[in-house]
């Protein structure tokens, strides 16, 4: 699979998340586990909404973009964010214990393997930077 569509499948992944965390906030946290929404979840919601938004643009605007310095970075953020996002969810399962659903879980699972896809994108075109080669 190509960079360009791998980033492209994130995006749109991204994307479906930002907007169903701002337009849908209440429904999805319910979906998500939480017992008791109140206006509070709902705000913080929406917000990492528009931080996954945000990922999800990075993802689109990044996809074609040549071999620089730039790209590099913008797969090291990408993924990240995506890793450290796992990781708070994986702590508050284990040592918060909050309610868990079947979607969490394959949230968590579906970002885990995004997450290393973009890791291994990031790890070939730093490899490839070093030997000062092209990929073609």
């Amino acid at each position: 699979m190509s960079r360009s569509l791998f980033l492209l499948i994130v995006g749109i992944y991204d994307a479906l998340l930002a907007l169903v965390m701002i337009f849908m906030a209440e429904p999805s946290l319910k979906n998500y586990g939480v017992p008791k929404v109140d206006l509070s979840h709902i705000s913080t919601m929406q917000y990492l909404g528009t931080t996954t938004g945000s990922i999800a643009l990075l993802c689109f605007l990044s996809r074609n973009a040549p071999k620089s310095v730039g790209l590099r970075n913008s797969l090291l953020v990408i993924g990240v964010a995506g890793f450290s996002g796992i990781l708070k969810g994986l702590y508050d399962i284990f040592v918060l214990h909050p309610p868990i659903s079947s979607f969490f879980i394959f949230d968590t699972a579906l970002r885990l393997a995004l997450a290393l896809g973009v890791f291994y994108f990031y790890s070939r075109e730093a490899k490839l930077a070093d030997a000062g080669g092209v990929l073609t």
